[in-house]
């Protein structure tokens, strides 16, 4: 045994800290009303349980106040008040990590904290000030702070602001609640009942809350935010909650209350599983006690599953909540788990370790980072995946080799038609191909421009480059319209000069140019744009050797040394191809590759030529489409989920009904995979059901639908050009016209498929 070795030193008598520092420090995890109101909450039902207070007295209700000339402001009402003696011994004091035990009471109906989340709030949140209103035992306290500060004090000041006299607790709660536009009658009974069996109570409010510079608070947002934050969940089970907006109940009866979650089928009752002594850390491969080596109990887990996905509209309850010595400590979201499952997103539960306790942080959301946690996270990825692979096999499809085989042999022949046709929609796409080019796009809706917005893809550019720039026309709502006659307009056409004819902008000689556009009529004029004209003196490519698969897409980039000798690599440069029918090249070094063979890839000015060209050699693909890194460059791969396995692992992959008709797992996107959900309900109606079956028509309707969905996604994002950000209007616009164009033609090329279940090319 080694003895421990002392060192011998003398401690400094104080300890220094920033005090407002420090403060703010604590406050960062509570800068938003989704995480700061919640607190408010907390310390109600913590005051509750310091008083063991019956079921009939814990009421605290959220009074919102907005609109008809009221000044806009959130209060939080209980009916346990404080003394002068709890706000200076309690309340004032920052982090204190008995914070949330010295009121006494209940254990396990304490959520916890130090004492920071409320008064964080309170500080961060509202313009104008927040203070608190407490009367208990006939004296009351009025105790706040200014917007911007961290130092409380009595209000106005000690002498008038600390336990003074309430000879009528009623009244002066009215009088109150009148200045928020709200009356002592509004309020819910429950709540009266609440305030006559205590005779006291504690008004929280912040003026003019952050964020909703209108005026106008956004009710049914916070309240469903409130009511579906984790934070919230044993308050909700404590006490009831109450909304009043302008003194009216926000619902038919203002309640608030804890979302019953209906479970899976079948699946009444919670799986419960016994977190072990010791648990070894993936990483380290050490051991990692749970229970500080048997000194104290050990844990268990608590699963439970809903009825539908969580991922939207449960997603506040989609945790696995932490419980400890001192209850509630804190949480994490599922899906920042390490699970991998569709039925992932219908799990959530409880996870009580009593060794947790000194890893809760100040907002008791994310456990601190340390083996222990670390080594808890992994069980509960491990038990949530084994849990989830419970109901994959019980709602697995399980398909026949008869139907396995033919359906394999239907998505084999559609999956070698569409990297056919995808050769010669990208050919279309990127310059005169095979298939006739797609009509222009639906027009924009007429209107009356209020705004012009011009943007160009290039900042530099080489001598002798034309450059096309991007023009967008706004009415007074915003939205876009159609474009009316302009003409763009050079500050200097010494340096470059618009073609009028063309609507390019050429380059000539060196500086920096401003270009804008103008309405005809000289109503409207958009902003500028500038363009510095640089000399190139050479040019290399990046890489100068590159292996492309058919169908995939890599970006070149264009080095240029400049006449200054700088190095650049954004400069827009004049790019060409020797073999277009082989790859084809964008203005933005974008190269795609059509057909297997050899091409060379230039880029350079009017001055200057890259000296050595880029060698592209195209080859064949199997499909994937590596490409560039991101959401799947190329040619996909399109399998069923049920019956297709991972083609890395050999794993079956399933989905839910929940997922989306045309699915991607995230390890699916960079390997360009996606998978037609069998278990979609159509899907499953179309397969599963006697009336139609895997050789029905309808069947094929819909797997070549599907098809089509994945063409669409392509044909969006793998033009010669990155897609320009546009609005969803816009967004679905295009949508709509690409998939009647990829629809017409699959109709015209599968029409025997469609019709009688030909396979194209057998």
């Amino acid at each position: 045994m080694v003895d421990q070795a002392v060192l011998e030193y003398t401690p400094d008598e104080d300890i220094r800290v920033h005090e407002e520092g420090a403060i703010r420090l604590l406050c960062r995890a509570f800068q938003s009303h989704e995480n700061g109101l919640p607190e408010w909450f907390k310390n109600s039902s913590d005051a509750y349980a310091g008083i063991n207070a019956g079921p009939d007295q814990r009421v605290v209700v959220l009074i919102l106040s907005h609109g008809r000339g009221q000044q806009t402001s959130i209060s939080c009402l209980d009916f346990v008040g404080m003394t002068s003696a709890d706000i200076e011994g309690r309340f004032r004091i920052w982090a204190d990590p008995e914070a949330a035990i010295r009121n006494g009471g209940a254990a396990a109906e304490v959520q916890g904290g130090h004492g920071n989340g409320g008064k964080c709030y309170m500080t961060q949140m509202f313009e104008d000030h927040a203070q608190l209103f407490t009367v208990r035992d006939g004296r009351a306290n009025r105790y706040g702070v200014n917007a911007g500060s961290v130092r409380f004090g009595y209000v106005p000041n000690r002498e008038r602001g600390r336990d003074f006299e309430v000879l009528d607790v009623d009244r002066q709660l009215d009088e109150l609640l009148r200045a928020l536009g709200c009356t002592l009658d509004a309020l819910p009974d429950a709540a009266r009942r609440a305030l006559d069996l205590s005779r006291g109570f504690t008004l929280v409010t912040g003026q003019r809350p952050r964020g909703f510079d209108t005026g106008r608070l956004p009710v049914r947002r916070l309240t469903e935010q409130l009511q579906d934050h984790p934070q919230m969940i044993v308050t909700l089970e404590l006490c009831r909650v109450y909304v009043l907006v302008n003194g009216a109940p926000f619902n038919a009866d203002g309640r608030l209350e804890l979302p019953a979650i209906p479970p899976m089928a079948g699946v009444d009752e919670p799986r419960v599983i016994p977190i072990p002594d010791t648990l070894v850390d993936a990483s380290s491969g050490e051991e990692v006690s749970t229970t500080n080596r048997g000194a104290l109990p050990p844990g268990s887990l608590s699963l439970r599953s809903s009825n539908v996905s969580m991922r939207w509209s449960r997603r506040g309850r989609h945790t696995v909540v932490y419980k400890a010595e001192s209850g509630y400590i804190g949480y994490i979201p599922v899906p920042e788990l390490d699970v991998q499952s569709a039925y992932r997103d219908r799990i959530y539960g409880e996870c009580t370790l009593a060794t947790l306790e000194p890893y809760k942080q100040n907002d008791r959301a994310r456990l601190a980072d340390a083996p222990l946690t670390r080594v808890v996270n992994q069980f509960l990825s491990e038990q949530v995946l084994a849990y989830a692979r419970v109901f994959e096999e019980r709602d697995r499809r399980h398909y026949n080799q008869e139907e396995r085989t033919a359906l394999e042999r239907i998505n084999d022949a559609l999956d070698r038609w569409k990297n056919r046709f995808l050769n010669q929609m990208m050919r279309g796409m990127w310059g005169p191909g095979t298939i006739t080019a797609p009509p222009p796009p639906p027009p924009l809706p007429v209107g009356v421009p209020a705004r012009l917005e011009l943007a160009l893809g290039h900042s530099r550019a080489g001598i002798g480059v034309p450059l096309r720039p991007t023009l967008k026309f706004f009415d007074p709502d915003a939205r876009r319209i159609r474009a009316v006659p302009f003409h763009f307009v050079s500050d200097d056409n010494n340096l470059a000069m618009v073609d009028e004819d063309l609507q390019v902008v050429n380059t000539f000689s060196p500086g920096n140019v401003r270009i804008h556009a103008e309405t005809l009529d000289g109503r409207l004029r958009s902003n500028e744009v500038e363009l510095e004209v640089v000399r190139v003196e050479e040019v290399r490519i990046d890489p100068q050797e590159l292996e492309l698969p058919v169908g995939t897409r890599h970006r070149l980039v264009a080095v240029c040394r400049l006449a200054g000798g700088e190095e650049a690599n954004n400069v827009s440069l004049v790019w060409d191809e020797n073999h277009p029918d082989v790859a084809r090249v964008s203005t933005s070094g974008q190269v795609f590759g059509f057909a297997e063979g050899e091409t060379q890839v230039y880029a350079g000015d009017d001055h200057c030529l890259s000296r050595d060209p880029a060698v592209v050699r195209v080859v064949a693909g199997d499909g994937r489409g590596p490409g560039e890194t991101g959401r799947g460059r190329g040619y996909p791969r399109i399998l069923i989920s049920g019956v297709n396995q991972d083609p890395e692992t050999d794993e079956d992959v399933n989905f839910t009904a929940d997922d989306p008709p045309v699915a991607q797992r995230p390890e699916d996107y960079d390997r360009n995979i996606w998978w037609i959900n069998s278990s979609a309900p159509l899907a499953k109606m179309f397969l599963d059901s006697n009336e139609y079956g895997y050789g029905s028509r309808e069947w094929r309707m819909y797997h070549l639908e599907r098809y089509t969905d994945v063409l669409v996604q392509i044909a969006l994002t793998h033009g010669p050009e990155e897609q320009e950000a546009v609005s969803i209007n816009d967004w679905i616009l295009q949508w709509g016209f690409k998939a009647a164009e990829i629809q017409g033609a699959a109709a015209a090329s599968l029409r025997d498929f469609i019709e009688n279940g030909e396979l194209p090319g057998e």
